[in-house]
């Protein structure tokens, strides 16, 4: 067995290397509010874009084609989000659970 060694980087960082802060997305979601998590019919199959949420997906639904975990930007419901996907195109099926 060979190994191959490469140089690596120069301790210490020098300023231009050093690793950047990481700050939080001004239009991320705070972690106080709750996720949201259901099964959708997608026309596209494509996850929604929604205003005012933040929206992950899985191609993997028992009810649906997709599941999706969704938290909101500003307070709001189950029943905001049941509302902005049929607004969206998307068909809600289930229940919508709610993990804090």
């Amino acid at each position: 067995m060979t190994a191959t060694l490469r140089p690596t980087a120069r301790f210490p960082l020098t300023p231009d290397l050093q690793p950047l802060a990481r700050q939080a997305h001004p239009a991320a979601p705070g972690p106080d509010l709750p996720l949201y998590s259901l099964e959708v019919i997608a026309p596209s199959g494509q996850a929604p874009q929604l205003d005012g949420w933040t929206v992950q997906s899985w191609p993997v639904a028992s009810l649906g084609d997709l599941t999706l975990q969704a938290r909101p930007h500003h307070a709001a419901t189950p029943d905001d989000l049941r509302a902005a996907l049929r607004a969206a195109g998307y068909t809600p099926l289930g229940p919508v659970r709610t993990h804090r």
